[in-house]
């Protein structure tokens, strides 16, 4: 099994940076933020043509938290850099489950 340690965002603007989405990344995740950097600047030229301008960044997460949820945001900030976020929810406690087993009643003398 593969351990990610970076995941790669690109984001692309059309209008400044009012108008902007994701855009695909060439991998889902790299296994080395060293992977991850060597192919962001070759992945921004793929896709500049189409986007005015075209933002890029490798975040780092940790692998072991890989499988977990995550929720990523992102934004552009006023210096116009991609600022990238990788949040992990907390694991949910275990839950217990209990029910009152129904007894029948016993009648005694």
């Amino acid at each position: 099994m593969e351990h990610i340690a970076a995941i790669m965002m690109l984001v692309g603007c059309t209008q400044g940076n009012l108008e902007c989405k994701e855009l695909p990344a060439p991998a889902v995740g790299f296994e080395t933020a060293e992977e991850c950097q060597q192919l962001l600047q070759p992945s921004i030229k793929d896709v500049q043509g189409r986007y005015k301008i075209v933002y890029g960044k490798c975040a780092e997460i940790d692998p072991a938290l890989y499988l977990e949820d995550a929720m990523i945001t992102w934004d552009i900030t006023p210096a116009n850099e991609l600022d990238v976020q990788v949040t992990f929810d907390d694991p949910a406690p275990p839950m217990v489950v209990a029910q009152k087993a129904e007894r029948k009643a016993i009648l005694s003398n």
